[in-house]
């Protein structure tokens, strides 16, 4: 079948290069609009770039441009040479935000959305590269480069993809930290009238978690995969050992992609220990419904129902899940944004139990590359649930707000090796006093996943 040979696509990334490169030399308007604001020094920067990458000396030309990513990320012709030579010195995920970078700042910049197409066939991202060539068609380009477009479309319509390799994905992780309320229970020290126990009040302890696991991805082709994962970790609270857990984690399912549909559907459980004794358990469904409305925005559905159950001594908290969620993403060049509705319930089990309860809130979450090899995560949400029965002769709502915030550093040290700072805050109010609680939790995990 046909495909772009490197060859191939060695001589149509020149062509595509100089074709780009000539766009912004004959427009002096287009070339004021790329250099934005550029100082004396970054121009003389950018051309030095350019003509490495006229001269094919690609490699020059990234070692030249990536210390000044920083700096100049935005510039989108900076944006677009630093691409260029991402994309062919083999760096597609350094490629492609940059090249989406320079088409959000200069959308007419039709040398960065050749070159993003590019980067998109060579990831294996045939969807997304299409549209790019398609539109790069109706722009009327030069017959040699009209030529290029038209063999990235012919193979795209003949080659049938590769089916993506299986991947055993071992993890280790060490987090450490403080925890201001590691029990998560009252900072008051009565209730109604009697003295609580200590380990029902408020304790603050540093902490230490080990944990290990894996992922195994299993695809059979690029629109469908299995997927199978464990996890085993233990949190110790030297001052607050009575609340020291043990958790063991399984997932095992299917992830799908067709056209611009996506979804997963999987059984997820867990076991738990608290101070060395089996505490709880949970095992249940797992499903998601995805569909991309457009190049910008993701609609997702989700469902997840299970059982949670507790030790004997405690089984008046056993309860049946059902949790959904609605969730639209809006996609920037290097970040993604989420809003979320999550709604459901949780009936319990015991008869005459108060703790079934309906619940309903949302999440706003940001994942967003800063760099290179540095991403952020933040969360706020808040979720209210409506207990069925009274608690202590008093109706019970609890609205629990929580925020996070994780940076990542990647391949620290050595390939693999992660370093991720972490604050986390958890304000659970409620109507019975006895469950009002607050929580700051500050740690830094290192994690080592391997390649």
């Amino acid at each position: 079948m046909p495909s772009m040979t490197r060859r191939g696509k060695g001589i149509a990334g020149l062509i595509i290069l100089l074709y780009a490169l000539c766009m912004v030399t004959v427009s002096a308007q287009e070339s004021d609009n790329l250099r934005i604001a550029a100082d004396p020094a970054t121009q003389e920067l950018l051309l030095e770039a350019e003509n490495l990458l006229a001269a094919g000396q690609t490699r020059q030309a990234y070692n030249l441009l990536s210390p000044e990513e920083t700096r100049l990320a935005g510039n989108p012709l900076f944006d677009y040479l630093y691409g260029v030579a991402a994309l062919d010195t083999g760096r597609l995920s350094n490629a492609i935000f940059a090249l989406q970078r320079a088409l959000a700042v200069a959308p007419s910049f039709s040398g960065a959305r050749l070159e993003l197409a590019r980067a998109y066939y060579d990831a294996g991202n045939a969807s997304l590269a299409r549209p790019l060539f398609e539109r790069l068609l109706e722009e009327d380009p030069p017959a040699v480069v009209r030529a290029v477009v038209d063999r990235y479309l012919v193979a795209i319509d003949a080659a049938a993809p590769p089916t993506p390799l299986r991947r055993f994905v071992p993890n280790v992780d060490l987090t450490l930290g403080y925890d201001t309320n590691a029990n998560g229970s009252t900072a008051d020290q009565q209730f109604l009238g009697f003295t609580l126990a200590p380990q029902n009040v408020e304790t603050s302890s540093s902490f230490g978690e080990l944990g290990l696991g894996f992922d195994w991805l299993l695809p059979t082709s690029t629109q469908f995969g299995w997927q199978l994962g464990a996890r085993v970790s233990h949190r110790a609270n030297p001052d607050a050992e009575f609340v020291d857990s043990t958790f063991v984690s399984g997932v095992a399912g299917m992830n799908w992609q067709r056209g611009t549909f996506f979804g997963r559907a999987g059984i997820e459980g867990y076991w738990g220990a608290r101070d060395g004794e089996s505490n709880e358990s949970y095992g249940g469904l797992d499903l998601l419904l995805g569909g991309r409305l457009n190049e910008r925005w993701d609609l997702t559905f989700g469902f997840k129902a299970g059982a949670q159950r507790y030790d004997e001594a405690i089984e008046v908290l056993d309860v049946d899940r059902f949790l959904y969620n609605l969730g639209l993403t809006l996609k920037f060049p290097a970040a993604l944004l989420t809003l979320q509705a999550i709604g459901g319930e949780e009936s319990e089990v015991q008869d005459g139990s108060p703790y079934g309860n309906s619940k309903i809130g949302g999440r706003l979450s940001l994942n967003a590359q800063l760099g290179t090899s540095t991403l952020m995560f933040a969360s706020l949400g808040s979720l209210v649930s409506d207990y069925d029965g009274l608690f202590f002769g008093a109706a019970r709502e609890d609205t629990q707000n929580t925020a996070i915030l994780q940076l990542e550093f990647r391949d620290v040290f050595t390939d693999g090796l992660s370093i991720m700072p972490r604050l986390r805050y958890i304000d659970n109010e409620s109507d019975v006093e006895l469950y009002e609680y607050d929580r700051t939790e500050i740690g830094v995990m290192f994690r080592w996943v391997g390649n």
